[in-house]
């Protein structure tokens, strides 16, 4: 399976992007590449803006907080 980002798709706020969406989070730093597991975040982010839970995103190997969040779908 590959991932298929949306092209110029900024939702604003996490909480408007559907369930059926698929998101990846990458560190711009190193350019890993992971899923994102919403309901893994603190309440008070889950309804926050994109941006402010970007910047609260910390990558695991370098320790960077320059995370880009990624909205689209899984293709076979």
């Amino acid at each position: 399976m590959r991932f298929m980002e949306t092209p110029n798709w900024k939702p604003g706020y996490l909480n408007v992007v559907p369930r059926h969406t698929d998101i990846r989070v990458r560190c711009k730093a190193c350019g890993e590449e992971r899923e994102f597991d919403r309901d893994r975040l603190p309440s008070a982010l889950r309804h926050g803006l994109i941006e402010t839970v970007e910047a609260r995103l910390k990558c695991s190997s370098r320790g960077a907080k320059a995370a880009k969040l990624l909205f689209g779908s899984y293709i076979v």
